[in-house]
């Protein structure tokens, strides 16, 4: 039996998709950027600038810059990009959030922009199409470290797109992280150069899924010790 480029193709696709949906996050989890840019790009897809110091609490973080010379107002491109593609935090993004307990995003950013943000997170399928697209109400200042606060559950008020899917495709079956700007009227066309930094990109589960791996922590525990 022999099968059309048009049915290997398919069957090609379908195994790889198959794959890409068997590894699971890891969670609770935090990239700090203890020893490099951990395989983050910036919006042209290019490696995020390390920087040893000057985080939120001092340590170490990432840095990228970006134009809006070609923006319009109401634009949203992606910044920061966190993909399975580049191997961004070792995959530790990648996975069924919904299997694994996922409920929330956070992170650090700062930025030297001449007016407030509002910053959105997109996650979508390893594929990078389709994505839930969720934005954090509260415009983060110039110059000053923010911490962003995205609830990726089900019926999350925050979300303002799944591209023509929906919350379940989508989040069970996550490979790419990104963080962007709703683009105000002041800054569509601007020329000069903004900066965008970029530390501890968190996922986070739900408390009660928290009381289950402690507990499932300290069973191990209570094994080891017994041996």
């Amino acid at each position: 039996m022999f099968l059309r480029k048009s049915q290997v193709t398919t069957a090609v696709f379908a195994a790889v998709y198959s794959i890409a949906t068997l590894q699971a996050a890891t969670v609770p989890f935090t990239e700090d950027f203890t020893a490099g840019n951990a395989g983050w790009k910036d919006s042209a897809s290019a490696d995020m600038t390390f920087v040893a110091a000057g985080g939120p609490d001092g340590s170490s973080y990432t840095t990228g810059t970006f134009s809006f010379a070609g923006q319009a107002d109401g634009d949203t491109p992606v910044l920061l990009r966190g993909q399975d593609n580049f191997d961004a935090s070792g995959d530790a993004f990648v996975g069924d959030w919904i299997s694994d307990g996922v409920t929330e995003v956070t992170a650090y950013v700062r930025h030297n922009a001449i007016m407030p943000l509002n910053f959105f997170v997109r996650a979508s399928t390893p594929f990078n199409f389709p994505g839930g697209v969720a934005i954090d109400f509260v415009p983060v200042l110039p110059n000053t470290w923010t911490q962003v606060t995205f609830d990726v559950t089900a019926s999350s008020i925050q979300f303002v797109t799944f591209e023509g899917s929906n919350h379940a495709s989508i989040f069970s079956n996550i490979g790419n992280v990104q963080l962007g700007v709703s683009v105000p009227a002041g800054l569509a066309g601007f020329t000069a150069p903004v900066t965008f930094d970029l530390d501890q990109p968190t996922i986070t589960p739900e408390p009660a899924s928290l009381m289950l791996l402690a507990s499932g922590a300290m069973v191990l525990l209570r094994r080891r010790g017994g041996n």
